[in-house]
Order: structure tokens, then C-alpha cells, then sequence
């Protein structure tokens, strides 16, 4: 099996990390700070942290021992917009607006770690069923850990989104470096601008626009961390030909211009 696509990490030592991995984190022993995209997180042993594709992330131990292991999967391993109805993942433990990690109690600590040993086994047998095992393992453990979030933070709502408001989903997630005007989702998805909106208002709490929005100053903030790309070329790559206007943007949203949040970083 490729470990770029599925991989279980016992190395914890996580420093300003980011990829195209979805990674749940098994704190068994010890205490750390986390620190995922602009939050900070003070996580007590045991515990499950998840972090999605693309979100800053860096670890610093709080206590001298800190043990766990990491699930890491890619989307091309398993999709969790593909599999919503079933996991119910991406809205409740990779959900971005809620806390990003959930405390254990003992048996549910026991079943996580059954869990991931069960995987580990599979990976280490690589038989000619292995991937499908492992998905199949992988789905239980989504499951399970959206099961004790959800009983921790029983205000998420589980009710599965319509057709019209999971497509807008998966279309902004592709298109919203290139597409930032509402109409060009509402054509793509054969639906009215208002129709749309109503829609998204109704099951997301949010409009369009909105949405968009929130997406582009995310991914600014994160290439504004990691200081790779100029803000021209950060500009650029979401979208933005005039680099003036970017700044606008990016200044109306988070009252600085990404010039000056560079610098508070």
C-alpha cells in the first residue's frame, strides 16, 4: 500500500506541518500544546485530535512522555465527502468550526486503540484484501469517534445535507481558487443565485458568499504562515490578477492587510 495515502505515525514531533492528510491523532500518555492553523489547544492524555488536508499543524510536549499514533489518509484512500452519508465525518470530527479534538473515557480509549492496532496489523500483513480491511476499519473508526463527539457536543446536527447543498460543497472545494461569484455556482449546479442562497442560508447558516469568502481568507492565512509564496503570488494563486485588490480583500475580512498579518505571525 502507497504510505502516501494511508499510513499509521507513531513520531508525534509534528513542526508547522501541513498537507494533503487527513490525520487523527491518539494521545495515549501525556500532555502537549497544539497549535492547528490560528488556534492553540491544550490537549490532556487520552484524547483524539483531528487535524484535515492542508490545516497547519505543529505539537510542543507539555509533559516529558508523550506517546501516541497517528492515522493519516488521503483523499484518494478514502473520501470523506463521498462517504458523508455514511461516516458523517466532515461535519462532525473534521467539521472546522467545531473543537477540533474530543477527550476519551477508558473503554472508548480501549476501543480506539483496538482500532488502530487492528489497522496496524493489516498493514503489516499486506494481504490481498488489505485495503479494503483497512477502509473497512477506517469507516468503524470514523464512526466511533463521530459517535463520542457527537455525545460531547450534542448541538451538531447529523441530519444529512440535501443534493443541491452537498454539491455546493464539493464544487467550492474544487472551484474557489478560480470562482469567486456566486452565479457561476448557481449555473454550474442548475439553480437560481436566490435558490441557491435560500438553500445554503437554510442548512449551512450561511450564504454563498459568505462561504467563499471564508475559504479564500483560510487559505491566505495559511500561505501568509508558512511564507512561501510572496502576497502577490498568494494573490495569484486564489484568483486574485490584481494584487491591490487582493489586499482589499484580505484587509475588509480581517482588518489587516496580509502585509501586516505577515508581520504579527
Amino acid at each position: 500500500m502507497n504510505s502516501d495515502h494511508f499510513r499509521i505515525e507513531t513520531d508525534l514531533n509534528y513542526t508547522e506541518s501541513r498537507d494533503k492528510i487527513f490525520r487523527m491523532i491518539f494521545i495515549d500518555s501525556g500532555s502537549a500544546t497544539f497549535k492547528i492553523d490560528f488556534s492553540t489547544y491544550d490537549i490532556d492524555s487520552p484524547a483524539l485530535v483531528f487535524i484535515s488536508e492542508n490545516q497547519l499543524l505543529s505539537i510542543q510536549k507539555k509533559s516529558e512522555e508523550l506517546t501516541g499514533r497517528t492515522v493519516c489518509f488521503s483523499n484518494d484512500f478514502f473520501c470523506i465527502k463521498l462517504n458523508r452519508s455514511e461516516t458523517f465525518c466532515d461535519a462532525v470530527i473534521f467539521n472546522t468550526t467545531k473543537p477540533p479534538y474530543i477527550p476519551l473515557q477508558g473503554l472508548e480509549m480501549k476501543k480506539i486503540d483496538y482500532l488502530i492496532n487492528a489497522m496496524n496489523n493489516e498493514l503489516e500483513e499486506a494481504n490481498d484484501f488489505h485495503e479494503e480491511i483497512i477502509i473497512s476499519q477506517l469507516k468503524t473508526l470514523l464512526l466511533y469517534s463521530s459517535k463520542i463527539k457527537l455525545k460531547q457536543f450534542g448541538e451538531v446536527d447529523l441530519s444529512i445535507l440535501s443534493p443541491v447543498v452537498t454539491d455546493f460543497q464539493n464544487l467550492l472545494d474544487k472551484e474557489y481558487e478560480r470562482q469567486h461569484n456566486v452565479q457561476f455556482y448557481a449555473d454550474e449546479l442548475s439553480i437560481s443565485p436566490k435558490g441557491l442562497n435560500k438553500a445554503i442560508k437554510k442548512e449551512l447558516g450561511r450564504t454563498v458568499s459568505e462561504l467563499i469568502k471564508e475559504k479564500l481568507i483560510v487559505e491566505a492565512k495559511r500561505e501568509l504562515y508558512t511564507k512561501e509564496l510572496s502576497i502577490k503570488e498568494i494573490g495569484y494563486k486564489l484568483g486574485f490578477e490584481d494584487p491591490a485588490y487582493f489586499s482589499r480583500f484580505f484587509r475588509k475580512e480581517t482588518s489587516h492587510s496580509p502585509k501586516e498579518y505577515a508581520e504579527l505571525l
